[in-house]
């Protein structure tokens, strides 16, 4: 049917041999005089079945069908509606590319992908009928200038809540029984037929917020304005932070797409429950959307090949829960709803309502939220009915919204049979689970940085020291907020005891450490030598350590490499930064500079958005699940996620984890890498020279594959010098590009639009399982996949997968025999135990326990370093570093590595001969090398399936 309404039947013709996308559409039509007109304005009532309440057979006593009229109307005055496009076309000369243009805008939001939104058609009337009016817009403008004055007016909410009324309409009516017909007017020219009839209220709130957002980035300008505005898809996977799935029983005529009312049934739904979704967020939300599912595109004529295949009767018959579970979704429907948050009122702990002296108000309130609403008196001295949150951990702070919702329409809306929403879809990949309360609020930043602050006020102090300490700058990602898995305190590193009795059932091996940058006074006495200046900094890290232990009985840690300082269950390593003494140290220190500049830009980003922290987790995450982590840097992660939240484009900056993990996939896919460089500006400071010379620099065979300028990093390749390679990029590309397709899916639901499977695995959004398919590892593309010892990584309980799911994964994609997995561990069984500190070792007491501490080790990271020294350039090797117990090697083409030998294979090398190279070592010799230089370490190798 024509915009999803079965009063409305349109003929597809098709050419017998697929051709394209070249179809007709037949509309059926009415003479202008087929009906009175008067007897269809929205006043009357022309549908016998439309009884008002208490009535009896008489035809007055019938309710008004304004719906059902338009349908009619529209019809017979369709002519005259397609001259008034033409006149005003012939009036406007780009009046004809600026409606295009304006319906690509819309489109590429999938603002014309809903039967209750706008069409294309109401778009090029709203641009003829403005052109015409001459307010704003002239005629002699170009397409360009038309759309964006165009969006301007229009993402005025007041222009659309009065109403439009093209040029030489005489009114049949007066405007207040058409606004209380329909949420949006626009009476065409014939004065009888309001063009958009079948706009929602939602809807029309959808067009103005993203008009006002468009209009404001053409405002401001700029080389990409354009691109940004009209280029950029902008999914409601994209553009909302919360997604939620009713589903609603069809049951009782609910929902069946009849038009035994005024209009489609389930229309009816999306207005009682985009009603229910406001009243329970309030000034939560920015935007909310309700839209009945699938998404169908009411102006598409496409359809997939399936769809055109009537289904041949089979004999076999159907299993009893296959024959109930289809009867189970015929009963149903889904209703998705995307709501745009609030980021200062969103995660508020109080819904304040009326006060107590509103009797009316108050009794509304309770009879809306239940036993959900409580009376309170506040410390204001006010005593109001509320609703408050406190009962939700603080790791789950971004589900209030979503559980507002669940209970208010639950209880609110009858209909509704289940809800499923997003807020909680990436909590397994950081293993929240709510019950992790304290440690999540001793691992927060805030609790971090004040930890710090207490140490940092202990070193400035002091006064036995060489050059005071003027300042301390935190770097770890964990003081920011950007680390997926924090340290947590251990019960070693508080001093005196172990741990002021804490509980001993975590105590790994290797604590990780926290990164801090300690700033010394200046002096005119530092060495010049690069090699006498580290030596000095680390006589001074010394002293320091040495007044910490002696003044406070801090424990410390002391090595060539490193200083560690054992201060309230944290390790802290200090470097010392010496650039007060001169241009000497400044250049020793240039890397930890611009790593203290990094750190101070993200600090920065991740105050400001409240969401930065977490969306950067998840994709740190996902990259180090999908065993990237090797080869792109976290800095790297923190910069793209950064530049969505600086740089949203015409789109909100995102409130949730799932809407910036959306994006982050999106650039990662879609940006053109090797020609265009990626300026993260949080100030606006790049100029056009400084971009154009930048780009040039693109085409140097010698660029780096990825290139990320920053306000500390002109060039854009400090921390993509050394990776990504060109080959990992283009893997990590298209597994965010399957990832974001995966992802759009489970938050959007069911799309015909779609280029995936709707059900991809038959996940739906609120199992337990959805995240599964985002962050599950391909291996079947890798040469040898090395098998790791859990016991011998330091926090195995990062892992996303259990050894089983491992095991199923093997067995899929490599074709390892399931009954001869090798379970056993290769080379000596009594290999490295990291996981947890031994029993034996803390019966002899707290500093014997200490002792045995590896602070910051990561025999991962040891194992990559020495197998890349043996491989040299003949294989990339990629990892998970957050407890993954896989790692990938891909062997380069022969081309690629021609050159580079296993040192082994020189061994035989005669100076006085003929030099031969000797050819390039084989999955056999490179399996034996790994094998040798991971013993005790890998439990077991594979070969890739093209091996076998």
């Amino acid at each position: 049917p024509h915009h999803a309404d079965t009063r409305k039947p349109c003929l597809l013709i098709r050419p017998k041999k697929p051709s394209g996308d070249v179809c007709l559409r037949l509309l059926l039509t009415a003479r202008a005089n087929a009906f009175p007109a008067s007897r269809l304005l929205p006043d009357k009532a022309n549908l016998r079945q439309l009884e008002a309440a208490g009535g009896g057979d008489g035809g007055n006593d019938r309710l008004a069908s304004p719906h059902y009229n338009q349908s009619i109307l529209e019809d017979m005055f369709l002519d005259e509606h397609i001259k008034f496009l033409r006149d005003a076309a012939q009036k406007a000369e780009f009046l004809e590319e600026a409606c295009v243009l304006l319906k690509v805008w819309a489109s590429r939001r999938g603002l014309l992908s809903a039967p209750d939104g706008f069409t294309g058609f109401v778009l090029s009337m709203l641009m003829a009928h403005l052109v015409s009016t001459g307010s704003k817009l002239s005629p002699l403008m170009d397409a360009l200038q038309l759309v964006k004055c165009a969006l301007t007016l229009l993402s005025n909410p007041a222009m659309s809540s009065g109403g439009f009324w093209a040029s030489g309409a005489q009114p049949q009516n007066n405007m207040g029984a058409w606004r209380s017909a329909f949420p949006f007017v626009f009476v065409g020219p014939c004065g009888f037929v309001n063009i958009g009839a079948r706009v929602s209220k939602s809807a029309v709130a959808e067009f103005v917020h993203e008009a006002a957002l468009s209009a404001a980035v053409l405002e401001r300008g700029g080389r990409t304005a354009f691109e940004q505005v009209f280029l950029v898809s902008l999914h409601p996977a994209a553009r909302y932070d919360v997604h939620l799935h009713v589903t609603v029983d069809r049951n009782g005529n609910s929902a069946s797409g009849n038009c035994d009312t005024d209009m489609v049934s389930w229309r009816g739904h999306e207005a009682q429950a985009s009603d229910v979704v406001t009243n329970a967020l309030g000034a939560r939300a920015k935007l909310i959307r309700v839209q009945h599912q699938p998404f169908v595109n009411s102006s598409d004529v496409r359809q997939s090949h399936q769809d055109l295949v009537v289904p041949l009767p089979t004999k076999k018959r159907k299993s009893t829960e296959q024959h109930d579970a289809e009867e189970e979704s015929d009963d149903m429907f889904t209703l998705w709803i995307g709501i745009i948050l609030d980021p200062e009122n969103a995660f508020r702990l109080v819904d304040l309502g009326p006060s107590s002296d509103d009797e009316k108000l108050a009794k509304q309130f309770r009879a809306f939220w239940g036993d959900r609403a409580e009376l309170r008196r506040f410390k204001d001295g006010r005593i109001c009915e509320s609703v408050v949150w406190d009962s939700v951990p603080s790791s789950q702070r971004h589900h209030i919204p979503a559980l507002a919702v669940e209970y208010a329409v639950k209880r609110n809306f009858a209909a509704a049979e289940s809800v499923g929403w997003s807020c909680s879809l990436l909590d397994p990949a950081l293993g929240v689970t709510g019950k992790e309360e304290d440690s999540y609020k001793e691992s927060s930043p805030i609790a971090l940085i004040q930890c710090l602050d207490r140490l940092a006020k202990r070193m400035k102090e002091m006064k036995d020291v060489p050059l005071k300490v003027i300042n301390v700058q935190p770097l770890s990602a964990a003081f920011r907020g950007t680390d997926p898995f924090p340290p947590r305190p251990h019960q070693l590193a508080f001093g005196a005891g172990i741990g002021l009795g804490r509980s001993n059932e975590h105590m790994p091996v290797c604590p990780r450490t926290l990164e801090v940058l300690v700033q010394l006074e200046g002096s005119g006495r530092w060495p010049e030598n690069s090699a006498a200046i580290n030596k000095t900094k680390a006589a001074m890290a010394l002293k320091i350590a040495e007044q910490l232990r002696s003044s406070y009985a801090t424990p410390t840690v002391v090595s060539e490499e490193a200083i560690d300082v054992l201060h309230e269950g944290y390790a802290i390593r200090l470097h010392i930064n010496s650039t007060a003494g001169g241009a000497n140290n400044e250049a020793a220190e240039k890397h930890l500079i611009k790593g203290a500049a990094h750190s101070g830009v993200i600090a920065t980003v991740s105050a400001r958005f409240p969401a930065y922290g977490p969306a950067t987790q998840v994709a740190k995450r996902w990259i180090s699940a999908h065993m990237l982590s090797s080869h792109m840097g976290d800095e790297v992660i923190e910069l793209l996620v950064g530049y969505l939240f600086l740089h949203p484009g015409a789109a909100e900056p995102p409130t949730s984890r799932e809407v910036a993990f959306f994006r982050f996939l999106d650039l990662l896919a879609s940006h053109p890498w090797g020609v265009l460089p990626l300026f993260v500006d949080p100030e606006d400071e790049v100029t056009l020279e400084s971009m154009h010379e930048l780009e040039k620099k693109m085409d140097d065979p010698d660029a780096p594959a990825m290139c990320i300028s920053t306000p500390y990093d002109s060039s854009g390749d400090l921390w993509t010098r050394r990776g990504p390679f060109a080959v990992v990029l283009k893997r990590a590309q298209a597994l965010a590009s399957r990832a974001a397709e995966r992802l759009k899916v489970l938050l959007q639901g069911c799309n015909r639009m779609a280029s995936a499977k709707p059900d991809i695995d038959g996940v739906k959004l609120g199992d337990e399982s959805a995240w599964e398919s985002l962050f599950t590892p391909a291996l079947m593309h890798y040469d040898i996949v090395l098998k790791l010892r859990r016991a011998a990584l330091p926090f195995p309980e990062h892992a996303l997968f259990t050894g089983k799911q491992i095991k199923r994964r093997l067995v899929k994609e490599l074709g390892v025999d399931s009954d001869t997995f090798q379970m056993a561990e290769h080379g000596s069984k009594r290999g490295l135990k990291l996981a947890r500190m031994p029993e034996k070792v803390l019966t002899r007491g707290p500093d014997k326990a200490r002792a045995a501490m590896l602070i910051g080790f990561d025999p991962l990271q040891c194992f990559l370093r020495e197998a890349e020294r043996r491989l040299g350039g003949t294989a990339l090797i990629f990892s998970d570093k957050h407890g993954g117990d896989l790692i990938g090697v891909a062997l380069k083409p022969k081309l690629a590595h021609h050159r580079a030998q296993l040192p082994a294979s020189l061994g035989d090398f005669d100076p006085l001969g003929d030099f031969n190279p000797p050819a390039p070592p084989g999955v056999d010799e490179i399996l034996d090398e790994l094998l040798y230089v991971g013993n005790g370490f890998i439990q077991d190798a594979y070969k890739g399936a093209k091996w076998n």
